[in-house]
C-alpha cells in the first residue's frame, strides 16, 4: 500500500441481474487457507527479497504470477502475446564518479567522508560564492525569513538543519515537534525559489550534543528533477570556511535561536566554492501482469470487470520504510501486498477450476510500481485491456491477510448507487461466515483503485487494516491469517459474480470528498485546494488525475487532465513544489494558478479554503 483525462461517457443505473444460466456459478468455489498461504509464503520469502521495484526479484515474482495465470488457462493480455505489460520507472539513483568539492585554494574534500550529495540533487558543475542563510526557512506565518535582505541568486547557500528554537517549547515554531519548514526537501525548494544554484546542509550540532553524522545517500526521498544541487557537508569543514568572517556555526545558530533574528550574510566573494555533483538516476523496466477470462455474451463481453492487487513492495527498505534503522534488511511485505496478490491468484484459480463462463470479460491485473506512487495502475488505465469507459468496476485487494475481530474494511461503495446493497447481499449469501463490514463511500485512497476512480470507474477496495508491522521487515508470512484471507477471496468472488450478472453498466458517482482527503498537505495541515495527483507524471508540472467537485480547484474550473505549471507566481515542476507552495498560504488566500490544458495555458484565481 502506498504511503498520493476523465471519461465522458453516459452511463445507466444498475439494472436487474442477467438471466444467462452459463454465467452463474453452480458450485461455490473452494478457496482454501493452504493455497492462499502457499502463495504468500513464496512471494514474501527471503528468496524474493521484498520484491522491490526494478529488482530481479520483482521480475521473478512477475514470472511466478504469469506462470500461474497460464496454468489456470487465462489468456495473456500483456505485450506481444505475453502476460507482461512493461513500463519504465525511475527506481533510484547512484553516486557517479565525478563528485568533488573544493573551497578557494584548499584541498579537495572526500565524498561520503566530508560531504555527500542527496539522491535528488541535480548533476552540475558550478563555481560560486557562499552565502550563509541561517536555517534556510521562509515562514511568513511566523514572521520569519532567513532570506530577508540577502541576494543569493547564482550563489551557494549554507543552511542549518532542522529549525530555530527546536528545544524551546514556547517557540513560535513547534518547539520539539518540527514543522514542515524543517524538511530538507522544503529547504532545497526554498533555496531554488530564491535563485540559489546549490544548497549545502550542515547539522545544527549545538542543538544535538555535537552529533555530526552525514545523511546516507539513499536515506532521503525527493523529487526526481530538483534543478538545484543539494548536498550535506560536515560542520567542522563549514566552520573552516566561516573562519575568515569571524563567525562559527554554533555562534550563528545560538544568535538566531535566541530571538529569531536574521544573521544571514555573504562570505568573502573572492573565496569561491568549486562544486561538481554527479548523480545518476536509474530507470528500469518493470511489468504489470495481466490476464483475461473472456466474456461469453456477444455484447457484454466488450465490457470488463477488473480485479487487481499490487505485487511490489519495498525490497530492502529505503525512504518508505518505517524501520529506518533496519535499512538493508528484507522488507518481506507478506500482508503488503503478498496477501492481495495471493487473493488474486486464489480467486483466478477457483473461478477457472469450475469452468466459470462469465458474461463480461474479467481482467486479472497484478500491478508493479504501487509503492512508488500507483505507477503500475496509472500505466494500466492509460493502456487498458478494454477502454476505461467499458470497464464497469474495479475490485482492489491490498493488505487482506490480517483480519482482526472479523472486521473487514471495504471502500468505494459510494462510487455507484447499487454497490452498498450488492456488497451486503454478497457478504450474507457467501458460504462462509459473514464479516463485520466497515465501509466508506470514497473511491480514493493510498492504493491502486484510486487510478480507476480518477477515470470514472466505480470501485471496491478490500482491506483488512493497518498494523504495527506495516512497511517493516517484520511483515512476515507467519503473521498472516490465512483462513480469513480465504474468506475475503470468497467475498470478492461473490461480488464479482454479482457484478457479472448485471445487464446494465453501473452508474459512476462522484463522491463528495472531505477536505482532509484531498491533495495539498497530509494530516489536514494547511489550506485545502482539492486536486488529486496523477502519480505517473514525475516532472514538468503537476497533472491532476481528478479535481473534487465543490473544491477550490473545482470552483475555479480546473479539471482532471490539467497540468499545473505555476502557483502564486512560483514555477511548479513536481508534486513537492506544489505542496511547498501551498503550505506557504492559509485558508482564505486568493492565489493565481496556471495550468496547461491541451496546449492552452489557462490562469485562474483560486480561493483556498479551510480543511475540515
Amino acid at each position: 500500500m502506498y504511503l498520493g483525462a476523465l471519461g465522458a461517457n453516459s452511463v445507466r443505473s444498475v439494472g436487474a441481474p442477467h438471466a444467462a444460466a452459463d454465467s452463474t456459478l453452480t458450485t461455490t468455489p473452494q478457496f482454501t487457507a493452504e493455497e492462499f498461504l502457499g502463495y504468500v509464503k513464496y512471494l514474501a520469502s527471503d528468496e524474493l527479497k521484498g520484491r522491490g521495484d526494478g529488482t530481479p526479484e520483482l521480475d521473478q515474482a512477475a514470472d511466478y504470477i504469469a506462470q500461474h495465470f497460464r496454468q489456470f488457462g487465462l489468456k495473456p493480455a500483456g505485450d506481444g502475446g505475453t502476460y507482461l505489460q512493461h513500463f519504465l520507472m525511475t527506481t533510484g539513483a547512484v553516486l557517479g564518479s565525478k563528485n568533488s568539492l573544493v573551497f578557494g585554494s584548499g584541498k579537495a574534500l572526500t565524498v561520503k567522508q566530508d560531504f555527500v550529495p542527496f539522491s535528488f540533487s541535480e548533476s552540475v558543475t558550478i563555481e560560486a560564492p557562499l552565502v550563509f542563510v541561517g536555517y534556510g526557512i521562509t515562514a511568513p506565518e511566523y514572521h520569519y525569513d532567513d532570506y530577508s535582505g540577502i541576494n543569493v541568486k547564482g550563489g551557494i547557500v549554507l543552511v542549518l538543519r532542522h529549525e530555530p528554537q527546536e528545544n524551546d517549547e514556547k517557540s513560535v515554531f513547534a518547539g520539539k515537534q518540527f514543522t514542515t519548514h524543517a524538511g530538507i526537501v522544503n529547504k532545497a525548494i526554498n533555496a531554488r525559489n530564491h535563485g540559489a544554484a546549490a544548497m549545502i546542509l550542515v547539522n545544527d550540532t549545538g542543538n544535538h550534543n555535537g552529533a555530526d553524522e552525514l545523511i546516507r545517500f539513499h536515506e532521503l526521498a525527493g523529487p526526481e528533477n530538483m534543478t538545484i544541487a543539494v548536498l550535506q557537508v560536515k560542520a567542522a569543514i563549514l566552520d573552516q570556511w566561516l573562519k575568515p568572517s569571524g563567525h562559527t556555526l554554533d555562534e550563528l545558530r545560538g544568535a538566531i535561536d535566541k530571538d529569531l533574528s536574521n544573521h544571514s550574510f555573504a562570505l568573502d566573494p573572492s573565496q569561491q566554492l568549486s562544486l561538481t555533483m554527479d548523480v545518476d538516476r536509474t530507470q528500469k523496466q518493470v511489468a504489470n501482469v495481466i490476464a483475461v477470462l473472456p466474456g461469453q455474451d456477444p455484447e457484454l463481453s466488450q465490457q470488463c470487470i477488473v480485479i487487481g492487487a499490487h505485487y511490489d513492495h519495498l525490497g530492502l527498505g529505503g525512504p518508505e520504510s518505517l524501520s529506518p534503522s533496519l535499512d538493508g534488511q528484507i522488507h518481506h511485505g507478506a500482508d503488503d501486498n503478498a496477501s492481495g496478490t495471493a487473493g488474486l491468484l486464489e480467486l483466478a484459480d477457483g473461478l477457472t477450476r469450475l469452468n466459470w463462463k462469465p458474461t463480461h470479460t474479467v481482467v486479472f491485473a497484478s500491478f508493479a510500481g504501487e509503492e512508488s506512487g500507483l505507477l503500475g495502475s496509472s500505466y494500466y488505465t492509460a493502456h487498458p485491456v478494454c477502454p476505461m469507459n467499458q470497464s464497469i468496476a474495479m475490485l482492489n485487494m491490498d493488505m487482506i491477510g490480517r483480519v482482526s475481530h472479523n472486521r473487514l474494511y471495504v471502500g468505494g461503495l459510494g462510487t455507484s448507487p447499487g454497490f452498498a446493497k450488492l456488497l451486503e447481499d454478497a457478504n450474507h449469501t457467501s458460504s462462509m461466515r459473514a464479516f463485520e463490514l466497515s465501509t466508506s463511500s470514497s473511491g480514493y485512497g493510498a492504493s491502486d483503485h484510486t487510478s480507476f476512480t480518477a477515470r470514472e470507474v466505480p470501485v471496491f477496495f478490500f482491506f483488512s487494516g493497518l498494523h504495527s508491522d506495516y512497511h517493516k521487515p517484520s511483515d512476515t508470512w507467519d503473521k498472516i491469517d490465512a483462513p480469513d484471507g480465504a474468506r475475503v477471496v470468497s467475498l470478492v468472488a461473490k461480488v464479482t459474480e454479482s457484478l457479472d450478472q448485471l445487464k446494465q453498466k453501473p452508474q459512476y458517482v462522484r463522491v463528495a470528498q472531505p477536505a482532509t482527503a484531498a491533495m495539498g498537505g497530509p494530516g489536514g495541515y494547511g489550506p485545502y485546494f482539492g486536486s488529486i495527483p496523477d502519480f505517473g507524471q514525475e516532472h514538468g508540472g503537476v497533472k491532476f488525475a481528478d479535481v473534487h467537485d465543490g473544491s477550490p480547484a473545482g470552483k475555479a474550473g480546473f479539471r482532471g487532465g490539467d497540468v499545473m505549471v505555476e502557483f502564486d507566481g512560483k514555477k511548479i515542476d513536481n508534486l513537492y513544489d506544489f505542496t511547498y507552495a501551498l503550505r506557504a498560504h492559509k485558508p482564505g488566500d486568493k492565489v493565481m494558478v496556471t495550468v496547461m490544458r491541451g496546449g492552452e495555458k489557462i490562469t485562474r484565481q483560486v480561493t483556498l479554503e479551510v480543511r475540515k
